[in-house]
């Protein structure tokens, strides 16, 4: 019975902790791409990296301002201008904080649960920037703001190239020859060579007429002849 109320426990802590967590990517995974600070900026990180009370989960205010949430395994940050701020968060009981802020200065505040009469009670210590450090990497993002996505530090692609618009031309149109073209021999088709076979040969020209021979040059036979064909 023992082992069966130990096994419910741990599932419902399982449970608990898969379902309260933040579900953002890690800090080691967007370390490279936050937004960096201003010249009168200063970061405040608000870390949770204990389970104790898991399932208490208390809004965080800052200057009266919710910027974020109280979760296990969970970070946000918020960029302010220099000065001094009062971080808040309340279950049956009130936590917080203050917190002086310098320009390019990063605070980190850690959050935890204490025990309570009837629900946790939020608490909040600064601690130094090398512990601060080393607690984030592990933890996931759990804010509201947006942020940068990895695209942003991808290099330009190179611009698409100016399309020139095409100028339709006229093309002019040969005309066709009026004198027939010979057919090769060779390409003639068979039909065509059969009908060209059986065509009777053309007539050649009959031979031009020779020119009448010039009286000055008859000979004098000749004219002895046409003189007794005329009697």
């Amino acid at each position: 019975m023992r082992r069966w109320i130990g096994g419910f426990l741990l599932a419902a802590l399982a449970a608990c902790l898969f379902g309260c967590s933040a579900t953002g990517p890690r800090y080691s995974e967007m370390a490279q791409s936050l937004p960096s600070l201003g010249e009168n900026e200063g970061r405040i990180y608000f870390y949770r990296n204990s389970i104790l009370g898991a399932a208490v989960q208390p809004e965080v205010s800052l200057n009266g301002q919710v910027v974020g949430k109280s979760q296990p395994g969970s970070f946000f940050f918020v960029d302010r201008p220099a000065g001094s701020y009062r971080a808040t968060a309340r279950t049956e009981a009130e936590g917080s904080i203050d917190i002086a802020l310098r320009p390019r200065q990063t605070a980190y505040i850690e959050m935890s649960i204490s025990m309570g009469f009837l629900v946790g009670h939020p608490a909040f210590e600064r601690v130094a920037e090398p512990e601060g450090r080393k607690a984030l990497p592990s933890l996931a993002y759990g804010g509201k703001m947006p942020l940068p996505a990895k695209a942003a530090n991808a290099p330009p692609t190179a611009p698409a190239a100016a399309v020139t618009p095409a100028v339709a031309t006229a093309t002019p149109v040969a005309r066709a020859s009026l004198v027939p073209t010979a057919v090769a021999p060779a390409t003639q088709s068979p039909a065509v060579a059969v009908v060209a076979a059986t065509q009777p040969p053309a007539r050649s020209a009959a031979p031009a007429a020779p020119e009448a021979t010039p009286f000055a040059k008859t000979s004098i036979n000749d004219l002895r002849l046409l003189l007794q064909a005329n009697r």
